[in-house]
C-alpha cells in the first residue's frame, strides 16, 4: 500500500459565531504546493497556511484533482450560523486527524468523528464542504 501526500490548507478569518474570535478552517485539499502558494498570493486578506498529509489508503491510486477524499475531525460539533447555515465548531478546536480516500475506510471513524467530504482542488473560503456526522 502506498502513501499519497496532499496538501490541507487552511485560511484564518473571522468566527460565524463570534465577530471577536478567530478559526482557521480547512478550506481546500491539493496535490500540488503551487496551487497553495498561488491561493495564498491571491488571498491577502486571509492567513492562508497549510500543512502535508499521507493519504494512506490510496493504494496505487494517485490523488488528483477532481477525487474525492474524505478528511476526519474527532469528536466535532456542529453549530447553527447567524445567516441560517450550519458550521462546524471543528473549524476551531477539532483539527483533521487524517486523510481518506477510501469511503468505507473513512466511514469506519464515525463512531468517534465526522467526515468532511471534500473534492481535491475544490476551494472553499468558508470550509463549507459536505459533512458526514458519526
Amino acid at each position: 500500500m502506498s502513501n499519497q501526500t496532499v496538501y490541507l490548507l487552511f485560511a484564518e478569518q473571522t468566527s460565524p459565531f463570534d465577530d471577536e474570535e478567530l478559526i482557521d478552517p480547512l478550506v481546500g485539499i491539493f496535490t500540488d504546493e503551487a496551487e497553495c502558494l498561488r491561493i495564498q498570493k491571491e488571498q491577502p486578506r486571509y492567513k492562508i497556511s497549510w500543512e502535508e498529509r499521507d493519504v494512506e489508503d490510496a493504494g496505487e491510486h494517485t490523488i488528483e484533482p477532481g477525487d474525492t477524499v474524505y478528511a476526519y475531525h474527532y469528536m466535532a460539533t456542529y453549530r447553527p450560523t447567524p445567516d441560517g447555515g450550519e458550521a462546524i465548531e471543528l473549524l476551531s478546536d477539532a483539527p483533521v486527524e487524517d486523510v481518506f480516500f477510501q469511503e468505507g475506510n473513512a466511514r469506519k471513524k464515525l463512531e468517534v468523528g465526522d467526515l468532511q467530504v471534500i473534492t481535491v482542488g475544490d476551494f472553499r473560503l468558508k470550509g463549507d464542504f459536505q459533512i458526514i456526522e458519526g
